[in-house]
């Protein structure tokens, strides 16, 4: 072995009374030699004298032994045959500590449709909302024909259960909705079959075109979710234009970047309108929806969000149907016997057709949300000018009235987090079913208002993600009273609501 050779010279350096000794002779050619076991790594095995002398060996030989050991070491590994740390000690799992605050939801993050980005594959939802609410205009009474005016009740306001799709290139959305709002129902909300184009899973796709039911895309409340909406209902302009948010039709849609922009072809006839072609059409002219916007977020705490719309359409008067000569008995004396002066004969009227009337809108909107220590901040509101749009409230119909019908409304509302549980909100709503109106009184027509001013302010806690409690008391003004002379004055019908919501 080399340690063995090396260790007479260094001995006699060490000693120069002693003369060098001659290495013992090898009987063979590989005694000389280390041997390399199957393994590949050396195993030397020095003669006793050499492991006695680095025992009992002075301190100037140990230093070189070592010196000449860590050369050999260097030798090995350069050729490989010594692999340091091939098993290095199993380190510890780090610690995750569990979070001690709430995680900040995005700004904006409220799930505007067709905005909204679904989890890859089938993924479900559901809510409930049951609530009590009090009208100061109820009575234990029926209105003619059997409707209840009673308002003061327990119900079932929205209960609603949504199954989304999310692919590559294919998108689908299905949303029903029971309650009890006019009894016990069940309808459709959403049936959205979609192709789109969205290169980045983490944003809205580029462009995206749906054929089925959707909520109509004008302005910002009547594509908000009722979901993630504080405030109980929709303000009265929107309640009055679109009865109910969905329609069927044809939407094409894109996000690039801040952008947003939609332009949908749809019946006209949403859901909950007052009239007997609900979600049908009963001509071809569709009405055409436009709304380009913006949403951006200069700041991780600012998000800024707004757009404008329009729409442009075709109303519908039902015509009348043929009818035959009759004659009418009329018992003026209640003698039970039919008399000359009791008999009326009404002549026979022939059909009328069915009118077109031209309809329009037009609205803009915006919304800033900040987060602060306390939560988040949301200020928003919208404007909306149209022609003959009333189907909920007023209902117009220029064929009848023989004048178009101008329509004025707004609202302003602001929101406030109370850390991660509380909620306060207020909202001032206004709406002009028709500026032209006018009154007769003394035989004279003279321009009055119809205008109906709602108050709303609105407190609770919540859950986030999982249940709501919130109380809102509407302060209503309007002109549906009259008093002793005959002047229009406020009906009271001021309500409160308490609605408790849950979800999955």
């Amino acid at each position: 072995m080399v340690i063995a050779g090396l260790w007479p010279s260094v001995a006699a350096a060490q000693n120069p009374n002693v003369p060098p000794q001659e290495p013992p002779p090898s009987s063979s050619p590989t005694d000389a030699a280390p041997s390399f076991p199957q393994g590949g790594v050396a195993q030397p095995s020095p003669p006793p004298s050499v492991r006695e002398s680095l025992i009992n060996g002075p301190p100037a030989a140990d230093d070189a032994l070592r010196g000449d050991v860590e050369r050999l070491r260097e030798q090995v590994r350069e050729l490989g045959l010594i692999v340091e740390n091939a098993h290095p000690p199993p380190q510890p799992a780090p610690v995750v500590e569990k979070p001690t605050t709430l995680r900040p939801r995005p700004l904006g993050y409220q799930a505007f449709w067709p905005w909204v980005i679904p989890p890859e594959g089938i993924s479900l939802g559901a809510y409930v909302q049951s609530q009590y609410e009090a009208h100061q205009d109820s009575q234990d009474q029926l209105q003619q024909g059997g409707a209840v005016l009673n308002k003061n009740r327990f119900l079932i306001r929205r209960a609603r259960a949504s199954l989304l799709g999310e692919w590559e290139y294919a998108a689908i959305a299905v949303e029903i909705d029971a309650n009890t709002t006019n009894g016990p129902q069940v309808d459709l909300r959403k049936a959205e079959a979609s192709l789109q184009y969205r290169p980045d899973r983490t944003k809205p796709p580029i462009v995206m075109a749906t054929l089925g039911q959707f909520d109509t895309p004008f302005g910002y409340e009547l594509v908000e979710s009722p979901r993630t909406r504080w405030f109980m209902e929709r303000s009265q302009t929107s309640l009055a234009f679109w009865p109910g948010e969905p329609d069927l039709g044809l939407r094409l849609a894109g996000a690039l970047e801040f952008f947003r922009w939609t332009i949908a072809a749809v019946n006209g006839e949403p859901l909950g309108e007052k009239s007997a072609y609900v979600l049908q059409d009963p001509n071809s002219a569709k009405d055409v929806v436009f709304r380009f916007g913006f949403d951006a977020t200069p700041r991780e705490d600012l998000q800024v969000a707004g757009g404008v719309s329009a729409l442009r359409g075709k109303g519908f008067h039902p015509g009348t149907d043929a009818t035959k000569s009759s004659l009418q008995w009329q018992d003026l004396d209640n003698n039970g016997l039919v008399g000359n002066a009791e008999l009326t004969a009404i002549p026979g009227n022939v059909a009328t057709p069915s009118q077109n009337f031209d309809r329009w809108a037009a609205g803009a909107d915006l919304r800033l949300n900040y987060r602060s220590p306390l939560g988040v901040t949301k200020v928003y509101g919208e404007f909306v000018l149209g022609s003959n749009m009333d189907r909920g409230l007023y209902v117009a119909d220029p064929i009848v009235t023989l004048v178009d019908q101008r329509e004025l409304g707004f609202y302003v509302g602001a929101s406030q987090e109370v850390g991660p549980y509380g909620i306060v909100g207020f909202r001032y709503d206004y709406y002009d079913p028709n500026s032209n109106a006018v009154d007769s009184r003394a035989g004279r027509n003279i321009p009055t208002s119809e205008v109906v001013k709602t108050y709303s302010p609105l407190i609770g806690v919540a859950l986030p993600d999982r249940a709501r409690l919130l109380f809102q008391y509407d302060i209503v003004r309007n002109a549906l009273a009259r008093t002793a002379e005959g002047v229009p004055t406020d009906l009271k019908s001021n309500v409160w609501t308490v609605r408790l919501q849950v979800q999955l």
